[in-house]
């Protein structure tokens, strides 16, 4: 929930000691179970746009398209789906309009092997991954650790200006989320006060935002699907805002095309999924259509790139 929470912070919270605490984090980090990570807010970061993929690739070279992808700097998710074979989706952050049209012209560069594409822009998000969690905490729980996250200013701008310094602090956040203040002056240059403010500047700002990725069948979630909807114009707000706050919801966002809602999900098991079409989508108005695609591997999320079922190494920042 909070990567940047103390070991005696998680203690307190859990009613464990401290050193326990300590262990136990260094080892899931040490196993790669976990990564404490930061996702950018692409739009208000002022990087461009996130744009979703759907690819379907040369029969026999999805691995290798996969990998390929995976090592690219810009492309912070790489998943394989169910449904029609060796199709992938992707998301990837694109400079302005110059760099959709290279992306529509010239696909990714140093990727072969893919037939065709369906591109759609990002145009809100309603919930991020860095925002989800798995259900597995108390409300009281929660709470305690809730308490110590920076929180937003309100309003938050559409876009802010980010500085040099602004980009070196994220990146050091996104390699290490758990980064102390003292280390990251060290390595940035500056004072430990100056640390501090940054940091706090850029997650008060919404520009970044702190995760902890582990996989979601660690947790006990092992069904993972991503659904796109077609949504009615005018119920696009309340649908995604009500699915947003569906616990099972890890991403929601609104996206250019004919289907204008995106979602992952995880859950338990397939009749959960069957559930949540029935109990969840069918009793939200506005959602006209619905196609639904299992996730059967991450190649790579945010800025981790995956090297088996619970392995993970990091990659360079999206």
């Amino acid at each position: 929930m909070n990567p940047r929470a103390g070991s005696g912070e998680i203690g307190r919270a859990l009613g464990e000691h401290e050193r326990t605490v300590a262990r136990r984090i260094q080892r899931l980090i040490a196993w790669r179970v976990i990564h404490p990570t930061a996702l950018f807010d692409t739009a208000r970061g002022g990087l461009g746009s996130a744009v979703q993929l759907r690819l379907e690739v040369e029969r026999g070279h999805m691995e290798r398209a996969a990998h390929a992808l995976a090592e690219c700097k810009d492309i912070r998710r790489v998943v394989g789906v169910s449904g029609r074979s060796d199709v992938l989706w992707c998301e990837v952050v694109v400079a302005g309009r110059g760099g959709l049209h290279t992306l529509m012209t010239e696909g990714i560069s140093g990727v072969t092997a893919i037939e065709k594409f369906h591109v759609s822009t990002t145009l809100r998000t309603f919930t991020t991954v860095a925002e989800w969690h798995a259900p597995l905490l108390s409300p009281g729980e929660e709470r305690k650790l809730r308490a110590g996250a920076v929180r937003l200013v309100s309003p938050l701008e559409d876009q802010y200006e980010l500085t040099s310094t602004d980009h070196r602090v994220a990146a050091a956040l996104i390699r290490n989320a758990r980064i102390s203040l003292t280390d990251m002056a060290r390595e940035l240059g500056f004072s430990v006060a100056t640390a501090g403010r940054r940091v706090n500047s850029l997650l008060e700002r919404g520009i970044l935002h702190l995760r902890t990725e582990v996989e979601p069948a660690l947790l006990g979630l092992p069904v993972q699907a991503q659904i796109c909807l077609k949504v009615s114009p005018a119920g696009l707000d309340s649908v995604g805002t009500a699915l947003a706050a569906c616990p099972e919801v890890r991403y929601c966002a609104a996206i250019t095309g004919t289907h204008n809602l995106i979602l992952e999900v995880a859950m338990e098991h397939e009749a959960d999924l069957y559930r949540f079409f029935g109990e969840r989508l069918g009793s939200i108005p506005y959602i006209a259509d619905f196609a639904c695609e299992l996730i059967t591997h991450a190649y790579k999320r945010g800025a981790v790139i995956k090297d088996g079922p619970s392995g993970m190494q990091g990659s360079g920042t999206p």
